[in-house]
């Protein structure tokens, strides 16, 4: 269900009450040229009253009270110009619905007081009505996940206004929370150049996010440039210095520039941290296979095979059987690996190469 359906849900519960224009100027003193419904909550109806024949019956404040509610929970309904209206003639009603949504966070009806609020801000439009109504949808999020699409629509409304600093920092928050580090720093830093305050919990997240997207970069520049992805990752040992993943991505950087003894001085810290990372196990076997030393590779790979079953794993560990002169350990696991992936293509040469080299003896 999204944000919309929830809010429809919500008005569903409402009964809304023709009423004359006649009526209309009488009740409000407001001149209408149509009739129009108006909404009441149903909690407000006893069975004694006869609706259209008891207006005089029923307080003006539960008109009222639903015109804002609509206002907060349908900002397209039909008769919206007509509610704002009504309660622009009084401005008493700003002060009377501000009473009811205290009494309503009294009472911990935090999502109808959120809707009032909301359509309070259609009246009152100010910095002051939408820090509430930000703090408010954070704390309904934290316990119904359907109003983090209303919390990030009140943020982008918010953000409209000039200078505000506020909508920022908390859509830093929901995008940490999603893992996406690069627009939650974006946010963090807006949040600061429009004048929020950087406390010590800003300033911690905006340097914790800065090290998160530093890591994701260096990461993502292994591959075509593993001397740049190391002056991205090396810095981060002393932010994330008890994560294994660090030492390991650092060590890939230094494989591939041919420092193994590098790499795999990286991997034994990584392995002091968590012995368990099987990725960690194959890397090491592939630096010490780059040396020459194949036995000490074939003990790390065998190692990380068994762990995984990978066809990738199998296949360095053929190479290095063939490499350390060892045929048969390289044929048995030439069978395990065409069981695994017999069109797998390294599979296929090293079988080609396999079947020359037997040739040959």
């Amino acid at each position: 269900m999204n944000i919309k359906s929830y809010f429809a849900e919500k008005l569903s519960k409402l009964l809304f009450l023709e009423i004359k224009k006649e009526n209309i100027r009488k009740i409000f003193n407001v001149l209408l040229k149509e009739d129009i419904y108006i909404p009441i909550n149903s909690k407000y109806i006893v069975d004694s009253i006869k609706l259209q024949d008891n207006l005089d019956k029923i307080p003006m404040t539960y008109f009222i009270e639903g015109m804002f509610y609509v206002l907060g929970a349908d900002e397209q309904f039909r008769f919206n110009k007509y509610y704002k209206k009504i309660i622009f003639k009084d401005k008493n009603n700003n002060k009377f619905i501000k009473s009811i949504i205290g009494k309503n966070v009294k009472s911990k009806n935090y999502e109808e007081a959120y809707i009032i609020l909301k359509g309070l801000s259609q009246i009152e439009d100010t910095l002051e009505i939408y820090d509430k109504l930000i703090i408010m949808a954070d704390e309904i999020r934290k316990k119904n996940i359907i109003f983090k699409e209303e919390e990030l629509n009140i943020l982008q409304k918010a953000k409209l206004k000039d200078n505000y600093a506020l909508p920022y920092l908390y859509e830093a928050i929901i995008k940490k929370e999603e893992r996406d580090y690069e627009r939650a720093l974006f946010c963090i830093n807006n949040y600061i150049v429009k004048g929020g305050e950087e406390t010590l919990e800003v300033t911690d997240m905006k340097q914790w996010l800065k090290s998160c997207v530093n890591y994701d970069r260096g990461k993502e520049l292994l591959e075509s440039n593993p001397l740049e992805a190391l002056k991205y990752l090396i810095p981060l040992i002393d932010v994330l210095g008890n994560n294994a993943s660090i030492y390991y991505y650092i060590a890939v950087g230094y494989r591939m520039v041919n420092n193994h003894e590098k790499a795999i001085y990286y991997l034994n810290e990584a392995l002091n941290i968590d012995s368990s990372l099987v990725e960690v196990v194959n890397e090491m076997g592939i630096n010490y296979a780059s040396l020459g030393n194949y036995e000490g590779a074939i003990a790390y790979l065998r190692k990380a095979f068994e762990a995984t079953r990978s066809v990738e794993i199998c296949t360095n560990l053929i190479l290095c059987y063939l490499n350390s002169g060892n045929l048969k350990d390289a044929k048995i696991h030439l069978e395990i690996a065409k069981k695994l992936e017999p069109k797998d293509q390294v599979v296929v040469e090293l079988e080609g190469i396999i079947n020359k080299t037997v040739d040959r003896n």
